[in-house]
């Protein structure tokens, strides 16, 4: 089976970066923030989208939570932090994940 064959039967489909560009012009992002990808992967596309709006006086600080661990090691490498488990087993609780 090809490549992207094994992609599709795996259930992943990374978001292309053009949609990434697309996201980060209908964004506004005032100040700095935490932003959560449920569903990260490999991480990439939060990372193009956070880099969009990362300055000085804005800081934004990034979560994923990947099931795959090949995909959530990748992603620890690009995000400031990863969980490699079920987006069902996270719990948010005083703002913390």
């Amino acid at each position: 089976m090809s490549h992207v064959g094994n992609k599709i039967r795996a259930g992943f489909f990374a978001t292309p970066e053009r949609q990434g560009e697309y996201f980060a012009h209908l964004l506004e992002v005032e100040g700095s923030g935490v932003w959560l990808d449920p569903t990260c992967g490999e991480g990439e596309i939060l990372k193009q989208l956070t880099a969009a709006f990362q300055k000085e006086d804005c800081r934004i600080t990034t979560y994923g939570v990947e099931l795959d661990k090949g995909r959530a090691d990748k992603a620890k490498s690009v995000l400031d932090h990863t969980i490699n488990a079920p987006i069902e087993s996270m719990v948010i609780v005083r703002g913390v994940l």
